[in-house]
């Protein structure tokens, strides 16, 4: 008897066809969730000089302050190094007082009160000057200036960003760990259930005298392609994600250096053909120790 038709009488006796598209798709997702993860990983460093950058210090401006002073006053703010470049803003005490109504109602304004706000201006400083003393340093420097007459900084916000930040790095970190746990198991599972239909080809090629070597290579070569296929799958929706915050979120991922991208891309790769290829293996490797009993 031909050996093909034999195979394909024992793969239609003892078990379906193996569904190899459905464990590549769930074999894709599995990356693809880790594939984020990981870019939450590599992008923390992003995320935080994002937040702190954005922290607003606030100087009030003194009511009898003049034009020619705030000038002098933003000409001197917008060329220090600590400024961050297009985040000069002054808010008008008129349009504090708007603020005000918004939140309070016109009931606020029955009320009658002069305006009991000031002149304040806004800006950003980088992340290399968000230390308590480089932020007193700028304070003390603005004081000097007659038309300040108070600067504001959110140092316990600051201090409390950071520290959830950091928080947030172990959490994301030891999620991953696990995740990545739970995915080899799952990967494995699933590529149990695809090779269950060819426990017995596997079983009788051994029988007749085939190594362990010549039974697996197939299966491991097919799997290795499986694992590229898989991995470029979840490259794919990562790419859509990736874009997707490029284009509406840009400050998130502006400053990502390509290589930790492309690092993170062969990682996805190599993690989708190991791990296939290893379970594969393992799987074809295990039902070659079982008894021909054990495999009913």
């Amino acid at each position: 008897m031909n050996p093909a038709t034999s195979t394909q009488q024992d793969s239609g006796k003892f078990g379906s066809k193996p569904n190899y598209l459905s464990a590549m798709l769930s074999i894709s997702l599995i990356l693809f969730i880790l594939g984020i993860f990981g870019f939450i990983l590599i992008n923390t460093r992003q995320l935080i000089s994002f937040y702190k950058e954005n922290l607003n210090l606030i100087i009030e401006i003194s009511e009898t302050g003049t034009d020619e002073e705030m000038v002098s006053m933003k000409s001197w703010l917008t060329t220090r190094d600590f400024y961050k470049k297009g985040s000069f803003s002054l808010i008008p005490k008129e349009e504090a007082m708007q603020m005000m109504r918004k939140d309070f109602g016109e009931d606020f304004l029955k009320l009658d009160l002069p305006n009991p706000f000031l002149d304040i201006v806004t800006f950003n400083v980088k992340e290399a000057y968000l230390e308590k003393e480089s932020l007193g340093k700028i304070k003390n420097a603005l004081l000097k200036f007659s038309i300040v007459q108070a600067v504001y900084f959110q140092d316990s916000f600051l201090h409390s960003l950071l520290k959830n930040m950091n928080k947030f790095l172990l959490f994301t970190f030891s999620l991953t760990l696990i995740l990545l746990a739970i995915s080899i198991a799952l990967i494995f599972n699933t590529l149990k259930l695809a090779l269950h239909a060819h426990r017995f080809i596997i079983k009788n090629m051994e029988l007749v005298g085939a190594s362990w070597q010549f039974i697996s290579t197939p299966f491991i070569k097919r799997s290795f392609f499986h694992g590229i296929i898989a991995g470029f799958i979840a490259l794919l929706g990562l790419s859509v994600i990736y874009f997707w915050l490029a284009s509406n979120l840009p400050e998130l991922v502006r400053n990502v250096p390509m290589e930790k991208l492309l690092m993170l891309s062969a990682i996805i790769l190599f993690t989708g053909v190991f791990i296939y290829v290893f379970s594969t293996f393992f799987v074809v490797n295990r039902y070659l120790k079982m008894r021909v009993d054990d495999l009913y």
